[in-house]
């Protein structure tokens, strides 16, 4: 077989990876040849030196898949560097006459003995059937034959690659490919379609939220410029809001460089994604080291983690057993980070972690692989189609927290802010310590129960409000009834019936002080009350009219408002 330009896309993925098993199947019809001649002079070099690197490897996976008769393989190069020829020849026997490598079978050393561990064997199957899943949803649409073992099957399997070296994973593979060209009739394929269709649903959901957090507060005007005032003009720590190119996911899995990294980017559209691979719980300290010393810049928006990240994990696992490392690793992450959106990616599927997860503050959990025994079967491809799926919507339904890192970042700086006030102020901290509470569950339970944000945000708006009772008599003088902003200004009152206007008078006091200028500190507080009055979780007005549903924006709004109340009293104590 002489391989050229036109097998490159086959062979290898983006990344220049060579998919050695691929070339295997390439070479299935070629069993009953009474030689094995594979001529890759025409092809780039790079892509040569890859191939000649990695040829004992296919050799063996070759005689493995196929039956055989050949008794040797002869490899035709161009342009290859003599070091590699060199260490080919040494390490694997082989004879070299002009750019000609020659290869003894029988000398070809096996491979090591694979992983029987039953959570890694489960692993790896649940990987290789993703990747054929995913390879499914890219060609989004399977039609009356699927090519399989040519050079132009859409069936690359690339993102498993890596598991595919592998002689077990290979074997597994090869059952599966076989029994979809033999044995899948038309009723299947359209169950294949169908259920391609809904993960491209899927997929686009995730797209267009990837893109709405990728964009930030930027995409509204109003909350955009009173941040920026906020900043320049009152001192609103900058790394509260920061804005970067690209959404940051954390992917905590000691079998990343196996593989499932490249299954796990695959799945995420390329949308201002980028996704960093860690090994396990040093890799993690190492990166909260570098976020503390350079800033906020490096923090994710959101971490997937495995849940055995270490040789200790892999023991039979009960009730009573130790923790696996994968938990030591939410809870370094929610120690650090207050609100991180969480995934546990496991094949296990035991309750008790599940339960576990939910009591640690991960907001999702997805099982990345499932007892699958018959790999061939119509059965394990479906499944994995609806592991796949999951993943997408769970990852989904993770990311809508990442919507409120801004929340929870100033609630944060108001804790910080107010922790080392007098006694006067406990009130206050227990207010704001119990809004963090929520926040947090909340949050937590719109992605568990999958529930909309329309009344999460409602309430917890309504829970500002509570902040601004709570702040509203540290801003008089009880003794001269003046204002502790201007005590040349006493307190006033509407009327006897109605609400002091002593925030409102704060907050005109500020507007001045610091030159706010479009819509100030004062009528965005109007704003609020007005938001408040119409909150139908207050008054239950069936009527559209006289509804208002609070968004996000005016939560942080309202939320920005009490930082510059608390943020002047801390002003005024010094």
């Amino acid at each position: 077989m002489k391989l050229n330009n036109s097998h490159v896309k086959f062979l290898f993925d983006r990344n220049e990876n060579f998919n050695v098993f691929n070339l295997v199947r390439l070479l299935r019809d070629n069993k009953n040849s009474d030689e094995l001649i594979l001529d890759i002079s025409g092809m780039e070099t790079r892509h040569q030196e890859l191939i000649v690197g990695k040829f004992s490897v296919f050799l063996y996976l070759y005689m493995k898949l196929i039956t055989i008769s050949q008794h040797s393989a002869t490899l035709i190069v161009s342009k290859v560097h003599s070091s590699l020829i060199d260490i080919v020849c040494t390490r694997d026997r082989a004879i070299e006459e002009d750019n000609t490598l020659i290869f003894e079978l029988q000398h070809l050393i096996p491979q090591k003995n694979n992983n029987k561990n039953p959570h890694f064997v489960k692993n790896i199957r649940g990987a290789v059937l993703l990747s054929l899943v995913q390879d499914l949803i890219d060609i989004e649409k399977v039609g009356g034959q699927v090519l399989i073992f040519n050079e132009k099957s859409p069936l690359l399997l690339h993102a498993a690659s890596d598991f595919l070296n592998n002689e077990e994973n290979a074997l597994m593979m090869w059952e599966v490919l076989n029994a979809w060209e033999v044995e899948h009739e038309q009723g299947y394929k359209a169950e294949i379609n169908r259920r391609i269709q809904l993960s491209l649903k899927a997929k686009k959901e995730l797209d267009i939220l990837l893109k709405e957090l990728s964009r930030g507060s930027s995409t509204n005007n109003t909350l955009s410029n009173f941040i920026g005032q906020m900043q320049s003009n009152i001192g609103l720590p900058k790394n509260i809001y920061t804005s970067t190119q690209n959404l940051k996911i954390w992917f905590v899995d000691d079998q990343h460089a196996n593989g499932w990294y490249k299954l796990i980017k695959n799945s995420i559209p390329d949308t201002n994604v980028e996704v960093t691979a860690l090994n396990g719980v040093e890799d993690v300290k190492h990166c909260l080291e570098l976020s503390s010393f350079k800033g906020v810049g490096i923090i994710p928006d959101l971490a997937l983690v495995d849940l055995r990240l270490s040789e200790s994990d892999q023991v039979v696992e009960s009730y009573d057993a130790e923790e696996l490392s994968g938990f030591s690793v939410v809870d370094l992450l929610l120690g650090c980070w207050r609100g991180l959106p969480i995934m546990i990616t496991s094949a296990s599927s035991k309750l008790c972690n599940m339960e576990k997860a939910i009591e640690r503050g991960a907001v999702a959990y997805w099982r990345k692989s499932d007892e699958v025994y018959d790999c061939g079967s119509k059965n394990a491809v479906l499944t994995a189609f609806d592991i796949n799926l999951q993943f997408i919507e769970k990852l989904t339904q993770a990311l809508k927290r990442a919507r409120y890192k801004f929340v929870f970042r100033i609630v944060e700086n108001l804790r910080i802010k107010v922790k080392p006030l007098a006694i006067k102020y406990s009130s206050l901290q227990r207010c704001i310590e119990n809004y963090t509470t929520e926040l947090e569950q909340k949050t937590s339970w719109m992605c568990w129960q999958k529930t909309c944000d329309t009344k999460i945000n409602d309430s917890l708006y309504l829970g500002v409000m509570e902040l601004f009772n709570e702040i509203e008599p540290l801003l008089w003088n009880r003794g001269s009834e003046n204002l502790v902003f201007d005590p040349s200004k006493k307190i006033r009152f509407k009327s006897q019936s109605t609400d002091s206007q002593l925030i409102n008078d704060s907050l005109d006091f500020l507007d001045s002080k610091y030159e706010i200028t479009g819509i100030g500190l004062k009528s965005h507080y109007e704003k609020c009350k007005s938001i408040r009055n119409k909150l139908p979780i207050i008054h239950g007005s069936a009527a559209a009219k006289n509804v208002k549903h609070a968004s996000l924006a005016d939560i942080e709004i309202s939320l920005l408002i009490v930082w510059c109340l608390l943020n002047e009293l801390v002003n005024e104590k010094k």
